[in-house]
């Protein structure tokens, strides 16, 4: 949580507030007089509960601007209710802009977003995680928020992304990764309450579940094991892969998180800009109950106005029971555990093809064993009568050739070829193009190119569990005054003079 005074926390939550808004882009300063409208996604685990998550924020606006900034540009927004103390939303990079006439559209993206090369360490194993992490910021120009739970590692897996290698660290500490309002690199743990209430006179729609979760039952694929530590049915277990996890960090997991709970919520309310994705709040009902809630994303809209959408999502099945037998349920283990993928791409700009090899189609995966397989279909027309050459290639070796001439024009070519016993871990799949004979091109939207993959990570186990409800609150106004009579979950607090 973003530390403001207790004076912008007063402001933020009453009726009628002011909002001021400021984006510092590049050399450029907009303020409200410019500013359209942004959205700012602040999320720390797109779907339930989890850990070792390396998500991604990104903050996308429109201002009066006839300008043009550059890719990579530092963008730091603010909101502020008094035009003097400004909350900060986060430090984003320009990744793409659009212009048209005197108005711009920026989309940016956190540091997390550029950290998908392949981590290449200058130190040696057996280390302690905080020299990998200092090593990482040293080379990729990052800063730690805090120092974390440290811990040695007898080796450092290769083959990795930096995004993967921060994530493993995080999951060992239990924790999720992001980058902070004042974009250092943050592991956040719920440990603890946060101290912010978040009441139903601040919001204009919600729903919460019925009953609360936990976690009680952790299943860790190290790539050399598997552990397993705690016990408890699907709604209550978590499954990660962490190759840094041992059996005395899942069990300081299970212990850490015995005795948290907290709800699923949805919930439409007005922007507070000091709440993140991490953060463990109360929220308070209608009936005078608060109920904790795990924040996993939050949904900023601003357009003169200042709202939010806020996510504490956890793990819930409401389709009803379905009766599997053995064999049933074996497959769909057997399925889960080996995980599916499927990628398409299809050519937005015409393809142009000399007697130079063109890569028309280009896969990377990742898969979790060795002696998994993967199927590529490339379906494209020719606007020409003509012969073409197609190589396939798997980690940069040639598996496939073939030539074929087109006897009619706008002809439909189908090739394929299945990748074999491809090894554990990060893998490509490309494909190549050559004109046989002069120049000849394949028209936008005219190629597409499929890849399906056993064994890949990518897989969602498909389980069936007990029903969960939800219920939607209605909204009345409660008076301001209360006396707490405790903090458990769903306790009563009542209105002075009842």
């Amino acid at each position: 949580m973003v530390k403001v005074s207790d004076k912008f926390k007063q402001l933020s939550t009453s009726n009628g507030r002011e909002v001021w808004c400021k984006i510092a882009a590049g050399n450029e300063i907009f303020l409200d007089d410019r500013i359209v409208e942004f959205d700012f996604d602040d999320v720390i685990h797109p779907n339930w509960y989890t850990i070792g998550s390396t998500c991604s924020n990104r903050f996308a606006f429109s201002v009066r601007y006839s300008g043009e900034l550059e890719v990579h540009d530092t963008v730091r927004p603010y909101i502020s209710f008094d035009g003097e103390e400004w909350c900060p939303l986060g430090v984003f990079y320009v990744a793409r802009r659009y212009v048209r006439g005197n108005y711009a559209s920026i989309i940016c993206y956190d540091k997390m977003y550029s950290l998908e090369m392949e981590y290449v360490p200058r130190i040696t194993a057996p280390t302690d995680v905080m020299k990998i992490l200092n090593d990482i910021c040293e080379n990729y120009g990052l800063e730690l928020s805090h120092s974390i739970f440290d811990f040695k590692v007898s080796e450092i897996p290769l083959g990795v992304t930096v995004r993967d290698m921060i994530g493993y660290i995080a999951g060992v500490a239990s924790g999720n990764a992001k980058f902070d309002r004042e974009g250092k690199l943050d592991v956040r743990i719920y440990s603890q309450m946060d101290n912010c209430d978040i009441t139903d006179e601040n919001c204009m729609d919600y729903s919460r579940t019925m009953s609360s979760s936990k976690i009680e039952h952790i299943i860790v694929d190290t790539g050399k094991e598997i552990i397993e530590e705690g016990k408890g049915g699907e709604l209550i277990t978590l499954q990660v892969y962490n190759p840094f996890m041992t059996k005395n960090y899942a069990i300081n997991f299970i212990t850490k998180f015995a005795l948290m709970s907290f709800y699923g919520a949805d919930i439409l309310m007005q922007g507070l800009p000091y709440l993140e994705s991490g953060d463990h709040v109360f929220f308070r009902d209608p009936q005078k109950k608060y109920y904790p809630i795990a924040v996993s994303e939050i949904e900023f809209h601003y357009d003169g106005a200042f709202t939010a959408r806020l996510y504490s999502k956890i793990r819930t099945y409401t389709d009803a029971a379905e009766h599997q037998d053995d064999l049933s349920t074996v497959l769909e283990q057997l399925k889960s555990s080996l995980g599916n993928i499927c990628l398409k791409n299809v050519n937005g700009e015409d393809i142009v093809l000399s007697s130079e090899e063109t890569t028309v189609a280009d896969f990377n995966f990742t898969t979790r064993a060795s002696g998994t397989f993967a199927q590529t279909d490339i379906n494209f027309t020719l606007g020409s009568i003509s012969a073409v050459g197609i190589r396939a290639y798997v980690n940069g070796a040639l598996v496939r050739e073939t030539v074929h001439k087109c006897e009619h024009k706008d002809d439909l070519v189908h090739f394929y070829f299945l990748a074999q016993d491809l090894p554990k871990g990060n893998n490509e799949v490309y494909v190549t193009m050559r004109a046989i004979d002069g120049e000849m091109t394949i028209k936008s939207g005219a190629l597409e190119a499929t890849l399906v993959c056993r064994g890949a990570a990518g897989g969602e186990e498909k389980v069936r569990d007990r029903e969960v409800l939800s219920e939607n609150i209605e909204v009345p106004r409660l008076p301001k005054t209360l006396v707490f009579n405790g903090m458990n979950d769903g306790i009563s607090i009542t209105s002075e003079g009842e």
